[in-house]
């Protein structure tokens, strides 16, 4: 849970922890260690379509990279790769590039020591079907 909660609850929540910029994980135990250490290890293998990347190209010249968490009028509301949410006009945005990957980064496993990252696996994988005890 340390793990969780040091390097993924920024975007990720389980069980009421965390934040919602990626996936909910309730349950996620329930897919196996073979699957769990291949959405931690390649993070873009699988992504939902509701997580891929946008790249924003705006008015002003500058760009903005996330995902779209959904829209209120004329605004878009974007997560950032820091968790943040972000709101920008839709008549703002000059170009919007979506391409299939994940807001993770791709070297996460390299950012946590071994034992770690094996403490982190045997914490999601006691998250069974939903609602599942830890």
């Amino acid at each position: 849970a340390a793990v969780f909660n040091e390097h993924c609850a920024g975007c990720h929540r389980i069980n009421g922890n965390g934040g919602l910029i990626g996936p909910q994980l309730d349950g996620i135990g329930a897919r196996g260690v073979e699957r769990l250490c291949e959405d931690i290890l390649d993070p873009n293998r699988n992504v939902d379509s509701h997580f891929f990347l946008h790249l924003f190209k705006l008015r002003d010249g500058s760009t903005l990279g996330g995902f779209v968490r959904g829209e209120a009028g004329q605004v878009l509301l974007i997560a950032d790769a820091s968790g943040q949410e972000q709101r920008i006009a839709k008549a703002d945005v000059v170009e919007d590039n979506v391409t299939a990957m994940s807001l993770m980064p791709p070297a996460f496993a390299q950012a946590i020591p071994e034992q770690d990252f094996y403490d982190l696996l045997a914490f999601l994988l006691t998250s069974g079907p939903a609602g599942g005890k830890q």
